[in-house]
């Protein structure tokens, strides 16, 4: 048995520490075609680029930091914590970089993986996998981007993502197209390099007030030495930002949080921001319809004399500059897309060919977009599965949790299944995996995520298929104990009962998270999400 995980970004290290450290499972391998692991850390190095959930929230459990020099972490401090854990837990001997993974086809036959890649040297070679992981993320691939004339600019352009640090804009007539976090974060850090800056902004956002301290030497050394000093701290930022969600559901009660939440931003907006750019800034959309920005000093830049901001898109490009929907041509000499991924085109640009040899992108065109079973299976696709997938993005909370609940959840089912040799072949019902998606649906009617706004949350079939509907924690509870019954296992040996007694004792004797289970399963949360969730 072996397996492969395509991507080296968190939720890929995560899965490699359960495999190595949880499981002692050693046989996996990581393909990752950047040139290093972080994943979007690794990718993402535009200037202010950081990430907007509190760091030690934005950590992984099982290799806390109380070393984080602030609140909210810039990029560069983030990429080096994700190579340190790498390093740390050994996982680096498992990865190897420069390699694209260009597709899968699941062999009926051999009941394998047939894994295709391709090297630096454009060199394409097929590896075998007993369980294939895609771990490549939703914000991988850029947006394609599609303006009339494009070709035609003389000048240079790329997307934040692929930020060309060999291009010295200093002094530069810089176009910025876009605002959502991206563009909120890029237009403070180079606005006062840069000779003018326009942005094209075609819809507002709600913007919040962004405390950022640093932590002093005292709370760092609490943070080390303190026994569970930090994760008390984690627990509560968890519980904090959980709470957000609230703003979002439906009802009355829910509507007169989310107001008084939009009075906050409102005001923030109307205290820092020019009073020429209140009606472009100020949404009327409600909160949560899109992702909130807790401006990075955003709003106090735009009283910069250099830099405009326009409330509308692009009509057309030409060799000089651009042309704004309302006619105004304005010359340039480099435009930055930042205009977001493809979020909800899941594991694109991979070609994932299932057991019926259909391909997974059409399988899920033919529907309402992609679906997933817990955001983890796909039927027809045996013995795979996704991090991050469908419908597994907490409203506003960190990110690396919701990937640590997925990746335990993969190793108690499919990776646990074939390790005990319960099952050879792994695949989830097709009827558990619709009911999952219908559910889903269901609670996400009346929320702010099906407002009327524009979002990387809907697809193009008008499904939500990047949101979970609720709080991060009815994700863990939703995963915590496998309903084996909506799965077909095929295969496997009888004796896989005792295999896995034997290797659940051991796990609850010597688990160092033992404690931390004990500690959620006591606290007394609020709400009944799991069993709202198709009757669980």
């Amino acid at each position: 048995m072996n397996v492969i995980i395509i991507g080296a970004g968190p939720s890929a290290i995560a899965m490699a520490h359960t495999l190595k450290h949880k499981l002692g499972f050693q046989n996996f391998t990581i393909y990752e075609k950047l040139d290093g692991a972080g994943g979007t850390w690794r990718t993402n190095t535009y200037p202010g680029c950081g990430c907007d959930i509190p760091t030690h929230l934005y950590s992984f459990s099982f290799n806390l930091n109380p070393h984080w020099s602030k609140e909210l972490c810039d990029q560069a401090e983030i990429l080096q914590y994700m190579e340190s854990t790498v390093d740390k837990f050994n996982l680096r001997k498992h990865m190897n970089f420069g390699i694209e993974c260009l597709g899968a086809r699941w062999n009926v036959r051999t009941q394998k993986w047939e894994v295709r890649l391709r090297d630096a040297a454009n060199k394409e070679f097929v590896k075998e996998a007993t369980i294939f992981i895609s771990a490549v993320g939703g914000i991988s691939e850029p947006r394609n981007i599609k303006f009339p004339g494009l070709e035609k600019f003389q000048g240079k352009t790329f997307h934040t993502a692929r930020w060309d640090h060999t291009y010295h804009y200093q002094g530069k007539r810089m176009a910025i197209i876009g605002n959502g976090c991206s563009a909120a974060q890029v237009v403070p850090s180079v606005v006062k390099r840069v000779k003018t800056l326009t942005q094209y902004a075609r819809s507002p956002q709600w913007y919040h007030e962004r405390p950022n301290r640093t932590f002093t030497a005292v709370e760092k050394l609490c943070f080390r030495f303190v026994p569970f000093w930090q994760r008390l701290h984690r627990l509560q930022l968890f519980r904090t930002n959980d709470a957000l969600v609230d703003t979002y559901m439906a009802g009355e009660k829910a509507k007169e949080k989310r107001a008084a939440t939009e009075k906050t931003a409102r005001d923030y907006i109307y205290r820092t921001a020019p009073k020429k750019y209140h009606d472009i800034l100020v949404p009327d959309f409600p909160l949560g319809c899109k992702r909130r920005i807790f401006d990075p000093n955003y709003l106090e830049s735009l009283h910069e004399n250099n830099l405009t901001l326009l409330g509308e898109g692009i009509r057309e490009f030409d060799a000089t500059g651009i042309t704004s929907e309302t006619g105004e041509h304005q010359e340039f000499d480099v435009v930055v897309f930042a205009t977001g991924f493809q979020v909800t085109n899941f594991l694109t640009p991979m070609h994932i060919t299932g057991e019926n040899g259909q391909s997974l992108a059409d399988q899920w065109a033919a529907d309402k977009g992609a679906q997933a079973y817990l955001g983890t299976y796909v039927h027809n696709f045996p013995n795979f599965a996704i991090l991050f997938g469908p419908n597994s993005f907490p409203a506003h909370n960190s990110v690396i949790f919701a990937s640590e609940v997925q990746v335990e959840y993969i190793a108690k089912t499919l990776v646990a299944s074939l390790l005990n040799k319960r099952a050879s072949v792994f695949d989830v019902k097709p009827e558990a995996e619709n009911d999952f998606a219908s559910g889903i649906d269901v609670l996400l009617k009346g929320t702010v995520y099906s407002a009327d706004c524009s979002n990387w949350y809907i697809n193009s079939e008008g499904r939500n298929s990047a949101s979970w509907p609720g709080h991060a924690y009815g994700y863990w509870r939703a995963t915590w104990f496998p309903r084996f019954k909506d799965f077909n296992l095929e295969g496997g040996s009888r004796t896989w009962v005792v295999r896995s007694a034997t290797s659940s004792a051991f796990s609850a004797i010597f688990s160092k998270y033992s404690l931390m289970t004990v500690l959620a399963t006591g606290m007394v949360w609020k709400g009944n999400f799991a069993k709202e969730l198709v009757g669980w």
